[in-house]
């Protein structure tokens, strides 16, 4: 059945949310990501595909050639990502719009550092992470069945910066993951949340336009749905995975909803922490970051902001249990050796709420002082006695404390040693 919603009604509750959400992005300002201190276009890129690009160009990855998707898995395989972490967008937006729609969905496949699209028919786009200057995007054409001759070429692509480096996202080059009422062609009718990502989003307001599988919870969302307008009302119409398209056109016959809150939490991550790079390198060729108390505190600003970030502070509760026994995502990311890789999925993603990002490249970049102030923080709420603990951190149960502050002292003494 489809349900009906007053368009008038959902534009105001839309402008609502988004304005609590843009909130906290509107407390920093905007930087720049073409100034000359960040040398974004100067510099040569040290992300994880900028560093393979060579290789790949030289033809040195097997495929079948006569395989349709075996070039892509192949690439996948090189760059390590899942295919598993497969997820299908149906909405509209991408620079590739105009062959994206629910017939044609566009795939997305990532790990911490790189993150692959592929849209069926059109080109491969790849952004990697690099530790200094951010988001770096490439855009290239796959091989087309029994080209055996052909050689990658891929091309760092500056029209993605358009929307990979928007005022939306603070001017950072950072991700987007975008949450719309798609139209019945994809296009979007209306847009959620616009200037912020993370797990703190409410569900509501998350997976308008992309397909979910597995134990889906969020039946108030707009996924798996396109929307109709007629005379102010919107009607919700169900759009079901594999419905409007064959699953024989992607590597997997699954949207992973597991996955989906994953690229979420990443996505928010990557972004605070590209953030307070870009932010600090501007401050610090200001005067006032010559004056002590001014440059603490404007160090401890952006290191609350990461340290409520890394420590799940502000996460949505999960509205109910989600299984992940038979996921082969859950399976590929969880690591038996890494207890910050480890699901719960009861009433929150991760079992141990420090996140797993402080190994990621972006929190690698981070400037000295600021990544020195934050593993600080989090070792101060790690060991002060509960008695004396922050009740902003009360959340955090007295084994889950120590098993993080054990993990920290690892991970702080690898960056340590990298100086």
């Amino acid at each position: 059945m489809p349900s009906f919603i007053h368009a008038t009604a959902l534009s105001i509750y839309l402008i609502g949310q988004m304005l609590v959400a843009s909130n906290e992005q509107n407390n920093f300002p905007l930087v720049s990501f073409r100034a000359d201190v960040h040398q974004y276009l100067e510099k040569e890129p040290r992300d994880p595909f900028t560093l393979l690009k060579a290789e790949l160009e030289s033809g040195n990855l097997f495929y079948e050639h006569e395989e349709p998707h075996s070039y892509l898995e192949s690439l996948l395989q090189r760059l390590k990502i899942s295919k598993y972490s497969q997820q299908l967008v149906f909405s509209t937006t991408s620079l590739q719009l105009s062959r994206i729609s629910p017939r044609t969905p566009r795939a997305i496949y990532f790990n911490e550092d790189l993150y692959l699209g592929y849209v069926a028919g059109g080109q491969i786009e790849v952004i990697g992470i690099d530790p200094d200057i951010g988001a770096i995007p490439y855009i290239f054409s796959p091989p087309t069945t029994y080209e055996k001759s052909w050689r990658l070429k891929a091309i760092r692509s500056r029209r993605c910066m358009n929307c990979h480096a928007s005022p939306d996202i603070g001017g950072v080059p950072g991700l987007l993951i975008s949450s719309v009422i798609p139209g019945p062609g994809g296009g979007s009718i209306d847009a959620f949340r616009q200037t912020e990502t993370g797990h703190a989003i409410p569900y509501e307001l998350r997976f308008g336009g992309w397909h979910l599988t597995g134990n889906h919870t969020f039946p108030s969302s707009w996924a798996n749905s396109t929307g109709v307008m007629s005379k102010s009302v919107v009607t919700k119409i169900a759009n079901p995975p594999g419905t409007s398209f064959n699953w024989n056109q992607y590597l997997v016959s699954q949207s992973d909803v597991i996955a989906n809150l994953v690229l979420e939490h990443q996505v928010g991550f990557i972004n605070r922490c590209l953030g307070a790079t870009y932010r600090l390198r501007e401050f610090f060729l200001l005067e006032d970051a010559r004056e002590p108390t001014k440059r603490s505190n404007q160090i401890n600003r952006e290191a609350n902001r990461i340290v409520d970030y890394v420590l799940f502070r502000d996460e949505v509760p999960l509205p109910k249990v989600i299984s992940f026994e038979n996921s082969r995502f859950a399976k590929d990311f969880q690591r038996k050796d890494d207890l910050l890789r480890q699901f719960n999925l009861k009433d929150r993603l991760m079992q141990r709420r420090c996140s797993y990002m402080i190994k990621s490249l972006s929190f690698e970049g981070l400037p000295k002082e600021l990544k020195e102030t934050v593993f600080s923080k989090i070792r101060l709420i790690m060991t002060t006695p509960r008695s004396k603990l922050n009740p902003s951190f009360s959340y955090l149960g007295e084994t889950e404390r120590k098993e993080i502050n054990d993990v920290l002292e690892t991970i702080s003494s690898r960056y340590a040693a990298l100086k």
